[in-house]
């Protein structure tokens, strides 16, 4: 098996070129740069976005926490690592797999 490459294996030169030896500021020779001013404003307007409204959209939670004076919410043992579950955050015991 071969030893994992390096960060430095995979680093562009300090020269700002590409392999393809164009500069990594500028676009590819024949690729146009969409103008941001161009089309209408008004549909760049966030409150006419309908896909914004977040009333229907439930928050994330974790799924897994550590910390050295965490307590199950099953059966009330310390745990310093707990995951979600029915009872909330609970220790490996108490979880269902």
């Amino acid at each position: 098996m071969p030893e994992d490459a390096s960060l430095t294996d995979f680093a562009s030169g300090d020269d700002g070129e590409s392999d393809d030896g164009e500069s990594d500021d500028e676009p590819a020779s024949g690729v146009e740069v969409a103008d941001e001013s161009d089309g209408d404003a008004s549909h760049n307007d966030p409150a006419d976005d309908e896909t914004l409204a977040t009333d229907d959209v439930e928050p994330a939670e974790t799924t897994f926490a550590w910390s050295p004076d965490g307590v199950c919410e099953a059966c009330g043992e310390a745990a310093e690592r707990r995951w979600r579950g029915e009872a909330g955050l609970v220790c490996g015991e108490c979880k269902e797999w």
